[in-house]
């Protein structure tokens, strides 16, 4: 005959598993923390001051601050101009791959509306993208051929990373 564990056993024991590895990780206290850089130079506000950026301690003084820091060099509005002209650039071959096979099998909602959220490199290429979909104009069909068919946007280099609303409608 062989022998199991019944399940409220299981889970008993399974607890006190979790329940000791819990009281035995915080026994030690919280995990030390590294101290503020901006601490050991100096608190800048009491002298009135702006505080420097965090990481500017490390840097030497000729270094500039990484691009992620850095405000971007071509506004977030002309980004999102560009993108805008980029994806009105490819309307035409959406319009033929997603958009009309659609509305051929189902005419209704005859328009689509989207909000396009992309995010852009310091370099100008796209490195994220999302879809919003307007629900009173949704057509899930539409809407997954867009993600496949769309290939990566690109836009003149910000000069830091930059992510940018742009409405989109078909047809």
């Amino acid at each position: 005959m062989s022998r199991q564990l019944s399940t409220p056993t299981a889970i008993l024991l399974g607890s006190a598993m979790i329940a000791a590895a819990v009281y035995l990780g915080l026994r030690h206290g919280p995990a030390a923390v590294a101290p503020d850089p901006r601490a050991a130079a100096g608190d800048a506000s009491h002298r009135g001051e702006p505080a420097p950026p965090a990481g500017a301690a490390e840097r030497a003084p000729g270094e500039r601050a990484p691009a992620a820091q850095r405000a971007p060099a071509v506004p977030r509005e002309e980004v999102a101009r560009q993108a805008a002209r980029a994806l009105e650039a490819r309307r035409p071959a959406l319009v033929e791959r997603c958009y009309k096979p659609a509305i051929a099998a189902r005419p209704a909602p005859r328009e689509v509306k989207y909000v396009f959220n992309l995010t852009f490199d310091a370099q100008g290429r796209q490195i994220a993208r999302g879809i919003i979909e307007d629900r009173e104009a949704s057509r899930p069909d539409v809407t997954a051929c867009l993600a496949t068919a769309l290939p990566p946007v690109a836009v003149e280099p910000p000069g830091a990373s930059v992510r940018v609303d742009v409405p989109f409608s078909l047809p």
